[in-house]
């Protein structure tokens, strides 16, 4: 007898009172191939994308292993990611090759981008750059908007919100659209509750009722994209790419809008979670979980698929003070004596961090495995050694297998290799029809093959 298969999005049907009703199933195995790879239809199980950044880097000799491939011992530093170990791939010896204009700038804009920093100065302040192109959150989220839009096209979350200002959009935002045009992070995880699973929430476990407003708003949305398209006709050219960069927002809520009107796949694990309640701002560990925690539940319920969690923004400013640190993170990176201990304990308390978050995906399941074996994490910094301002030897992670197409657990050692390489293989790693990726001495057309499963 032939395996009997149900299509995902699969809801048990009837009627009560004379109204039809719908009550979605969770994942069962007969909505899975044989193999738990993928949807029973031939739908594969979607891809998730994540970048997780700190400011003030880290101290090299204290954080590159000792050894390369499968087996690698952990560094002091990378001891907090041990339980993550098998889903965390360290690349080191790679420089950034798009220049090193200045300290901190150059660096973020680098590395999440693979092409230089715009400088914009002065503004009010010696040192002041936007992007000059998209963050890599942005490319992938615009990729995956094209053909399997969510609800959100992108989550943006802050957890240190001791960032330095005046200085453009660079370092105080991480993700970017493009020339300052940034994503700010939400920093309060009761906002972040109430964006998600708030207004416009629907639990695959219920029947949706839809709110009658919502076509209200996409009648407002219409009249706001006539008058843009009528004004675009008449501007400049520059104020023509405000207007479209306008209309792409508008376009994206537009599909949010559909979204909502329509249930969402089922997935077992999505709930919505309890609201969480308030925070002291500088105890940031908290923070930082149950940040982790709704991220993860964001992506089990599709509501997106891509996000970036800046832990602490570039030149972080941030106070330690569970660490017993009396000065700011930045200053510390400079000031700090000897062997810089405080340093090297906040450098292990973000990748504590950041072990929780990839725990919180691992532990949601997913097919045979789990949601960490479906996503690509970036995880970086603003500069090599906060010190030095470096940019050679950049420290990289990335965590994740995406659907089997990464490998993990391995330390790739590079010595001056293109950092944008390590972007261009999370790309195709995510079935991205990226053949080459960057600007200018970032730009680059070959992938890290020892990342590639």
């Amino acid at each position: 007898m032939g395996r009997f298969t149900l299509n995902r999005r699969t809801v048990l049907r009837g009627m009560l009172g004379g109204a039809a009703i719908a009550v979605a199933l969770p994942p069962l195995e007969a909505m899975f191939d044989v193999n738990g790879t993928a949807y029973a239809g031939g739908e594969t199980i979607p891809k998730r994308f994540g970048v997780f950044f700190w400011g003030n880097g880290v101290k090299k000799d204290r954080w590159n292993p000792s050894g390369t491939g499968a087996d690698y011992p952990l560094s002091p530093a990378l001891e907090p990611l041990a339980a993550v170990k098998d889903y965390v791939s360290v690349v080191s010896g790679m420089d950034i090759k798009t220049g090193n204009e200045r300290g901190h700038h150059a660096g973020a804009v680098g590395i999440l981008s693979g092409s230089p920093m715009i400088s914009q100065d002065p503004m009010g302040a010696p040192y002041a750059s936007t992007f000059s192109a998209p963050s890599i959150d942005q490319v992938v989220a615009r990729a995956f908007a094209e053909t399997s839009p969510t609800r959100f096209r992108s989550l943006e979350i802050g957890i240190t919100q001791q960032v330095v200002r005046g200085e453009g959009t660079t370092l105080h935002y991480l993700s970017h659209n493009g020339p300052d045009n940034a994503n700010p992070p939400i920093y309060s995880p009761r906002a972040v509750f109430d964006r998600i699973f708030g207004d416009g929430f629907t639990d695959p476990s219920t029947t949706p009722t839809i709110d009658p407003r919502l076509a209200l708003r996409r009648s407002i949305l219409d009249a706001v994209m006539s008058d843009a398209r009528a004004i675009e006709s008449r501007v400049s050219s520059t104020d023509r790419m405000r207007i479209q960069q306008h209309l792409e927002s508008v376009r994206t809520l537009e599909r949010q809008i559909e979204l909502i009107e329509t249930m969402p796949p089922p997935i077992d694990a999505c709930m919505r979670p309890e609201a969480p309640g308030t925070f002291d701002s500088f105890d940031y560990r908290p923070i930082s979980r149950t940040m982790s925690d709704l991220v993860a539940m964001a992506l089990a319920c599709d509501q997106t698929r891509v996000f970036s969690n800046m832990f602490s923004g570039g030149v972080s400013l941030a106070v330690y003070r569970a660490l017993g640190a009396g000065e700011n993170h930045h200053s510390l990176s400079h000031d700090e004596a000897g062997d810089q201990p405080m340093m090297q304990n906040i450098t292990r308390y973000i990748m504590e961090e950041f072990a929780y978050q990839l725990e919180a995906l691992r532990a949601i399941p997913v097919g045979d495995g789990n949601l960490l074996d479906h996503c690509a994490i970036l995880a970086s910094s603003d500069v090599a050694d906060g010190r030095a301002h470096s940019i050679d030897d950049y420290p990289v992670l990335v965590a994740g297998r995406a659907g089997g197409r990464l490998r993990s657990g391995v330390h790739v050692r590079r010595l001056g290799d293109n950092t944008s390489k390590i972007l261009l293989s999370i790309l195709q790693a995510l079935d991205l029809p990226f053949t080459q990726f960057g600007n200018r001495g970032g730009q680059v057309s070959e992938t890290v093959s020892e990342l590639m499963a």
